[in-house]
């Protein structure tokens, strides 16, 4: 056979291959959406969630690890409301060995256990909301311009955030404990970005929650894994849909 016809036939197998590989290739998972229902009454934030209108509002069981999206070991829940005031978050983390040390205001909470919220309530711009709260009650607040921009920490409270946490345990990091809840209360008027305030039901905004956890191990926990180390991913934020329907 002439050498420029064994040749093309390698080719030939060469850019077969080469498209099984491709059309083998896995793709990415859609990023995942959130309907917001409308709470009835403006909630009662203590720590406890155990309020009706949380145990009906729809649960986000489905953190994973942020950096390759694999199931995690450490169960995290929340769950989400809002009303013409306040978006609410709810988060609960099971946790035999809680820990944090950090009490003051805009320390860097991440540096130990803490859940978060990354908000971006307008995609066309580039600001974005961060809030952390440890399982000590600590809180940052920070609003950002742009990707890792932030206004100075100290330059930037929310007035009327409300955040509160619960226990079940200590947080010492010695075995034994269960569990840690929060509940973040984001006051409507913080979120200038967004194109309504209050929202109106159909409106969509960019949005991801967190959790850090230090021991016994370290994990980066996501609703919607960036698939890097780094939270700071806004185009891989999931979705909320702000709905007209109350929570039953």
């Amino acid at each position: 056979m002439p050498i420029y016809m064994v040749l093309s036939l390698l080719a030939g197998f060469a850019f077969a291959a080469l498209g099984i590989a491709q059309e083998e290739k896995p793709k990415p998972a859609p990023l995942p959406v959130y309907e917001v229902l409308r709470a009835r009454a403006p909630l009662r934030i203590d720590g406890k969630l155990d309020e009706e209108a949380w145990a009906k509002a729809s649960p986000i069981d489905n953190f994973v690890n942020n950096l390759d999206g694999s199931p995690s070991t450490y169960k995290t829940g929340a769950r989400i409301l809002y009303d013409d005031k306040f978006l609410y978050f709810a988060f609960r983390c099971v946790d035999s060995n809680i820990w944090a040390t950090m009490l003051h205001r805009d320390q860097h909470l991440w540096e130990e256990e803490v859940v978060e919220v990354f908000l971006k309530a307008d995609p066309r711009q580039n600001s974005y909301i961060e809030l952390e709260v440890n399982p000590l009650g600590t809180m940052i607040d920070i609003f950002l311009l742009d990707v890792r921009k932030p206004l100075h920490y100290e330059s930037w409270n929310s007035e009327n955030l409300r955040w509160a946490v619960r226990v079940d345990g200590t947080v010492d990091g010695k075995e034994g404990d269960k569990e840690w809840t929060c509940e973040i209360a984001l006051p409507m008027e913080d979120i200038v970005p967004a194109p309504n305030i209050p929202p109106k039901p159909g409106d969509r905004w960019r949005l991801n929650l967190y959790r850090v956890e230090k021991l016994p191990t370290r994990a980066n926990l996501a609703w919607s894994p960036t698939f890097k180390d780094d939270f700071h991913i806004p185009e891989m934020f999931g979705q909320i849909i702000f709905s007209s329907s109350q929570v039953p």
